[in-house]
């Protein structure tokens, strides 16, 4: 017991001498005054478009991404001049070293290493330690470029027929931009596909809808009840919770796999000769579809049971809806561009691979079943409603199955991510951008000359 007190003051007084003889030597500004106001302003601006002002750190998703301009604010007060405490003054921690040892997202890291310090980051979780590492690893965004193309030339190469449809004017061949899917139920006349609503698009003279009866998707008002037909299956709106006629509410087919609750409605594309198009899928659409399907227990991803989803606070989302496995909330096309990404990683090395792995991780927020569709607004042209945009797991009713190697860049592909979360990237940390307020309110953009987000 007089050892363990012994052993505490020691470690006290260590303290109090590391504080006594660093603190007052270094005259932190942050012990003394903080620019609230002047960071506040700041970070209320950032919080709505983060990836705007550091898409640096936007390589990857992760949950509670901090905002940078209030933790450069914060470490500037570190600096040893009062002038290169300055928020748009370069630098200031030259010769420091930062740790953050629950780095999270990385914030304090892409921060400090702009300044000039030597940064230590640590996570439990290895996801924002590969995403520092990729995005602050120096490596020439030519050599980047070079990667990515060769690495989705294969996998375009392997894929596209998997994600092809045809023009309906013209009839020829062209890659998918993605496929919608509506949620399979039934009641005691059979089954019905239940989706959000019957309007595709909606621009300033037209309409695209999806008719009830027939489910053929017409331009302009849609078909009278009847004048094409009606399907074998009813097309119902989520708002339609009992069948109108056997009464009986409309239930979920949980003894099947997630991905396979869903029907295909609609296919959207690009024509070189006729533009932008939905069709209702084709016989070829569903041959792919079936063909993939068939592929499904030949892609191995190693032990099913490391895809068991355990019970916890977000995945009941899943487990209530009878969700077993991480592997079915994802199409079989969608399968198959992961396994064989997973393949293509392993020909590549060193800063591309990280980079490549890291993009192909954070694709899958836009490639799964649990995407939905907002494109139908004239200002959001086949948007996709990311998996994670309500911050949980929640099934979609009309699901967005997109076509992550369509060579057009397009929303959550390869191509647009790449662009974004890679180039765009890369080119910001060569020369970081600040914003700076003026009397009018609004921002200016301010180049920080003299730093750069990146090290070994």
């Amino acid at each position: 017991m007089i050892k363990s007190n012994l052993d505490r003051e020691e470690r006290e007084f260590g303290m109090d001498l590391l504080i006594g003889s660093h603190q007052p030597k270094l005259g932190c500004g942050i012990d003394s005054a903080f620019p609230e106001k002047f960071v506040d302003e700041l970070s209320r601006r950032e919080t709505f478009n983060k990836h705007l002002f550091r898409p640096n750190t936007y390589l990857h998703k992760w949950w509670a991404r901090r905002c940078g301009s209030t933790f450069r604010a914060i470490l500037k007060q570190f600096a040893q001049s009062a002038e290169s405490r300055g928020y748009y003054a370069p630098g200031g921690l030259e010769g420091k070293v930062v740790l953050d040892p629950m780095m999270g997202g990385g914030t304090t890291l892409h921060e400090a290493i702009r300044m000039g310090a030597n940064v230590i980051g640590a996570d439990i979780d290895p996801i924002p330690v590969a995403q520092a590492r990729a995005s602050i690893s120096q490596g020439s965004l030519t050599d980047l470029r070079s990667a990515f193309d060769g690495f989705f030339a294969r996998l375009h190469g392997s894929l596209a027929q998997c994600f092809q449809t045809e023009c309906p004017t013209c009839g020829k061949t062209t890659d998918a931009q993605y496929s919608l899917h509506g949620l399979r139920k039934e009641c005691l006349c059979g089954q019905a596909v239940q989706i959000d609503q019957y309007d595709l698009r909606r621009e300033a003279d037209k309409t695209i809808s999806i008719c009830p009866q027939s489910w053929e998707i017409t331009e302009g008002a849609r078909r009278n009840e009847g004048s094409e037909g009606a399907a074998e299956t009813k097309l119902i709106l989520k708002s339609d919770k009992r069948c109108a006629e056997c009464g009986r509410k409309y239930a979920e087919l949980l003894d099947l796999p997630f991905y396979a609750r869903y029907a295909p409605i609609a296919v959207a594309g690009i024509c070189d000769d006729h533009g932008a198009f939905f069709r209702s899928p084709s016989a070829s659409d569903l041959a792919r579809i079936e063909w993939a399907d068939s592929r499904r227990d030949h892609l191995d991803f190693g032990a099913t049971e490391d895809f068991r989803i355990n019970a916890g606070p977000k995945s009941g989302d899943l487990l209530k809806p009878n969700v077993a496995s991480y592997l079915d909330l994802f199409s079989s096309r969608q399968l198959m561009y992961l396994h064989r990404a997973i393949q293509e990683l392993g020909e590549c090395a060193g800063v591309e691979k990280i980079n490549l792995g890291m993009l192909v991780s954070t694709s899958l927020e836009f490639n799964s079943m649990l995407c939905g569709y907002k494109g139908w607004y004239k200002q959001r042209p086949g948007a996709i409603r990311h998996a994670f945009a309500l911050h949980a797991y929640s099934p979609q009713y009309t699901a967005l199955e997109n076509n992550p190697v369509n060579p057009r860049k397009s929303s959550g592909n390869l191509q647009l991510l790449f662009r974004d979360r890679i180039e765009r990237g890369r080119k910001w940390a060569s020369l970081p951008i600040e914003r700076k307020i003026g009397e009018d309110a609004k921002s200016a953009l301010v180049k920080i000359h003299g730093e750069k987000d990146a090290g070994v």
